[in-house]
């Protein structure tokens, strides 16, 4: 698949996963969530976690953890009506009956994992942790001190300057303003992107962020392109309109349909991006 460029006015970024990389304040994140668990079972957690992240645990990114019945469950992108459903162990139980019609997620109780961010939180919620947000809020603090450090992604800002000088940059991310602004800073991409759109609430509010940009920007579906980690949270709203997609998936195994791109990492368009 090739994004037709040509035809692009306007492209929608996601942040997290998508703009940079690094996943090393996930592992912050995960310490600060085991701190709030039982002595005995933080190491239960974090062998747990070590499997997810290996990709051999029924929670991944994509699909949705049930945090009041302990249940992994899949997902039709097209509608959120759930098409299977694991228990913790993977075993695949016949409970799709219990849940009816189209999910709606609340990020404590069902929640979509849209990112490495929530995969912890799974583990953490299965093991008996409640809030997680003042982990959150602790992880969001230490990667904002000189301790913690982005790695560098040369000619990143260079290259989403040139684009903003041929199409419309929007940037949406279900962070807080004031955690974009300064992870904005910390990578350097300050001032590239004339809107922003924080707490956005992906996925369920995905397609009316979507439908409303299209319409302020006066763009028709396949003029617009989406580019994100996620497959429910930036991917599959946008197939559904029929705007171009791109997906950022470094393990390769996503499936998607056949009119979106799939790279590794966000530079594999930088030359496509430069030629413009």
């Amino acid at each position: 698949m090739t994004v037709a460029w040509s035809k692009v006015k306007l492209v929608i970024f996601d942040l997290d996963g998508t703009l940079y990389e690094d996943t090393h304040h996930f592992e912050f994140y995960a310490e600060e969530l085991s701190k709030k668990l039982k002595p005995e079972k933080r190491e239960l957690f974090w062998n747990d976690y070590q499997s997810i992240l290996k990709g051999n645990h029924p929670v991944a990114v994509g699909k949705i953890y049930d945090a009041k019945r302990d249940r992994i469950l899949t997902v039709n992108p097209e509608n959120n009506n759930v098409v299977k459903v694991f228990d913790w162990e993977g075993t695949e139980l016949d409970e799709q009956s219990y849940y009816s019609g189209s999910l709606t997620y609340d990020f404590d109780h069902l929640i979509a994992i849209g990112d490495g961010w929530w995969l912890p939180v799974a583990a953490a919620k299965h093991y008996g942790v409640g809030s997680t947000y003042d982990s959150y809020c602790k992880t969001k603090d230490y990667m904002q001190t000189d301790e913690f450090t982005f790695a560098d992604n040369p000619g990143l800002r260079e290259t989403l300057l040139h684009l903003g000088e041929k199409k419309d940059l929007v940037l949406i991310t279900n962070s807080q303003a004031d955690d974009v602004e300064r992870l904005l800073l910390t990578l350097k991409l300050h001032g590239v992107f004339p809107e922003v759109i924080s707490s956005a609430k992906k996925p369920q509010n995905t397609s009316k962020h979507f439908q409303e940009l299209l319409s302020r920007y006066h763009v028709k579906a396949e003029e617009a392109v989406s580019i994100g980690d996620n497959y429910l949270n930036e991917i599959a709203p946008a197939e559904q309109m029929n705007m171009q997609a791109i997906l950022v998936d470094p393990t390769g195994k996503a499936e998607v349909r056949e009119n979106t791109k799939v790279v590794s990492t966000l530079s594999e368009l930088f030359e496509e991006i430069k030629a413009l």
